[in-house]
C-alpha cells in the first residue's frame, strides 16, 4: 500500500454535480439551521476521563433522531466491553436525554434536521469542538468487536509514518481508492485546515453524498489510509459466506442503514448477538422514519 500520493479525482469522473436549484434549497435549509445552532447556550465541554491506554484521546459519533440515538447507545456499549475504552466519548445529537445515564459520555446537542447532507456535515464540525489532540470519528451504526487500544497505537504511527493529519479506510464509491468517511482519526489540530475544506464542500450542497464531497477535495497528501484491515461492511460477512463468514470479524463492522432496511431484524439481532457479541441490541430495525 502507498504510503502518499493518492489519486486526485477528475471532477468528470466524480457524480455529476447536483442541479444549481437543489444547491441553493440545500444552501438555505443549511444556513436555516446554522442560525438555530448560534441560538443554543453552548457550555465548555468536559474534559472526561481518559483511558489510561489511550491518552490524549476522544471518540465521537453523530446521532440525530431517535433511531440513530439507538445505534449510538448499541456502538458505545460495544466501544465499552469489546472496545474495553473508558475514555470520553462526545455525541452530536438532538436528543441529549438519551444519554443522560451513560458514563463518560457527552452530548453536544444541536438542532434537528431531517437533511441527511446537514447531519453528515456535523463530522467536520466534531473535530471543532472537542479538545483532545487525537479523535477517532465512528458511525452511530458501527459495532466495536475487539480492543482498540492496540488500533489507536497503530494509527498514531500511521500518522506519524505519512506525515499526514487525517487517516481514513480505503473505499470504493464514489471511485476505487475512495475515503470511508465512517470512521475518522485525526490528529485534530493539524487536521483542521483540510476538514474545514470538506465542510465547505458540505455546506454548498454540491454533492449529495459525504464520501464524494470527501473524495472531491483530497489531495496528494491527504487523507491517508490506515494500514489494517481492521474495517469490514455487515453484509460481506452475512451475505458473503465462506472465508468471510467464518472468519474473526475485524474490530469495527459497519452495518449500514441499507442493511438494516434490506435484512430481517431476527436475522441481523441473530447475528450481532451470537457471532459479533452484542449485548445491547438496538431496537430501531427497519426503514428510517422521519421525525426529531
Amino acid at each position: 500500500m502507498s504510503d502518499r500520493g493518492n489519486t486526485v479525482a477528475d471532477p468528470a469522473e466524480l457524480p455529476a454535480p447536483r442541479s444549481f436549484g437543489k444547491r441553493l434549497r440545500h444552501y438555505r435549509r443549511d444556513w436555516s439551521w446554522r442560525l438555530r445552532l448560534r441560538r443554543m447556550a453552548r457550555n465548555p465541554l468536559p474534559e472526561g476521563r481518559a483511558d489510561p491506554e489511550c491518552p490524549d484521546f476522544a471518540v465521537g459519533a453523530i446521532a440525530i433522531s431517535r433511531k440513530y440515538c439507538d445505534w449510538c447507545l448499541s456502538m458505545i456499549d460495544t466501544l465499552r466491553r469489546a472496545g474495553e475504552y473508558t475514555g470520553p466519548v462526545y455525541v452530536i445529537t438532538n436528543r441529549p436525554e438519551m444519554f443522560a445515564e451513560a458514563d463518560n459520555v457527552f452530548p453536544i446537542t444541536v438542532p434537528y434536521s431531517k437533511v441527511r447532507l446537514i447531519s453528515k456535515s456535523c463530522k467536520p464540525l466534531l473535530f471543532e469542538w472537542v479538545g483532545q489532540r487525537y479523535v477517532a470519528y465512528i458511525d452511530a451504526d458501527v459495532i466495536v468487536t475487539a480492543p482498540i487500544a492496540d488500533w489507536y497505537r497503530r494509527a498514531r504511527k500511521r500518522l506519524a509514518e505519512v506525515a499526514a493529519p487525517l487517516l481514513t479506510y480505503r473505499a470504493s464509491n464514489p471511485l476505487p481508492d475512495s475515503f470511508h468517511g465512517g470512521l475518522l482519526f485525526a490528529d485534530r489540530e493539524a487536521a483542521l485546515p483540510f476538514l474545514r475544506r470538506w465542510l465547505g464542500m458540505l455546506r454548498s450542497g454540491r454533492y449529495l453524498s459525504d464520501q464524494v464531497a470527501l473524495k472531491r477535495i483530497a489531495t496528494p497528501e491527504a487523507p491517508a489510509y490506515y494500514d489494517d484491515d481492521g474495517f469490514i461492511y455487515l453484509y460481506k460477512l452475512v451475505d458473503g459466506g465462506g472465508d468471510a463468514a467464518r472468519a474473526q470479524p475485524p474490530t469495527f463492522v459497519h452495518v449500514t442503514d441499507r442493511m438494516i432496511q434490506d435484512h430481517p431484524p431476527s436475522k441481523l439481532k441473530s447475528y450481532l448477538s451470537d457471532r459479533l457479541g452484542v449485548a445491547r441490541l438496538p431496537r430501531h430495525f427497519g426503514p428510517h422514519k422521519q421525525g426529531a
